[in-house]
């Protein structure tokens, strides 16, 4: 083992994983409800957060706490996994970390600070301000608000527009799905969440996404489709563009799972594009 992995195999193993009240959509509901909670190879197969995204050849998505995340097609099974692995587990710290924090800029930097430290690179990391005045901004809720942004920002390919769009008009779209995403995104006149879009770049996984904090002048139920006609916000906006480490990715692997395992609790669903 490497110097450089052994630190990084410390870290997963002493880092403290916000816990959550199991609901719908936990990986021991799912075995339950298949009536597979004694079989270790059910498990692997069933409870993988990477079927969350659909079979590979296909462009994918799931609510992963309050991250959006779209996947290419390109993506291979493995990297599927890998990714939601990592996006649970970082958001799971970030939760842990951030505390009341969490609908709030200091949230977005644990996760960052996570991600960081567990086989991703930092190519990009901008903040940027804005101020959203519902009369006049001509987005109906907020999620028209990110959906203009993603579509009008050069971060993203089009392949990548495209898939983080036709996501977010799902999930907006299904009671269910919203109600779960809520959970994690919505704090009154505070809320915040992310969209990320996954891709396959000369054989190397990459992440590119966008995060946005909105501090309200009054309580927003719903931050996907409550109207924000009467609302005026604070936004900040981070662009975040990492490429993966697959190496280190390879490495830290089975200690993360073997981690999110033991904080089980319902972290992430699939969303249908």
């Amino acid at each position: 083992m490497s110097d450089e992995i052994t630190p990084l195999l410390a870290y997963v193993e002493s880092t403290a994983l916000a816990p959550i009240g199991p609901g719908l959509h936990t990986r021991a509901a799912c075995l339950t409800a298949a009536g597979l909670q004694e079989n270790s190879m059910a498990l692997s197969e069933v409870g993988d957060r990477g079927k969350y995204f659909g079979e590979p050849g296909s462009d994918g998505a799931a609510a992963i706490g309050g991250t959006l995340v779209s996947v290419l097609a390109n993506l291979t099974g493995q990297n599927r996994t890998d990714v939601a692995n990592s996006l649970e587990f970082a958001s799971r710290v970030a939760a842990k970390e951030a505390g009341p924090d969490d609908h709030t800029s200091k949230y977005w930097e644990e996760f960052k600070k996570s991600l960081f430290q567990i086989g991703w690179l930092k190519q990009k990391d901008e903040w940027s301000k804005d101020f959203v005045d519902g009369q006049t901004s001509g987005a109906e809720n907020f999620s028209d608000y990110v959906i203009t942004n993603v579509r009008n920002d050069p971060l993203y390919s089009e392949a990548e527009k495209s898939v983080v769009i036709r996501a977010m008009e799902s999930l907006r779209s299904q009671a269910a799905k919203r109600a779960f995403f809520r959970r994690f995104t919505a704090g009154g006149s505070k809320g915040s969440f992310g969209v990320n879009a996954a891709t396959v770049n000369n054989g190397a996984l990459a992440l590119r996404f966008s995060v946005f904090t909105f501090n309200c002048n009054a309580a927003v139920d719903d931050y996907l489709i409550f109207n924000i006609k009467h609302i005026k916000a604070d936004v900040q906006k981070d662009n975040v563009d990492v490429a993966g480490n697959q190496r280190t990715i390879d490495s830290l692997r089975s200690k993360i799972e073997a981690k999110l395992d033991k904080a089980a609790g319902d972290y992430i669903d699939g969303v249908d594009i």
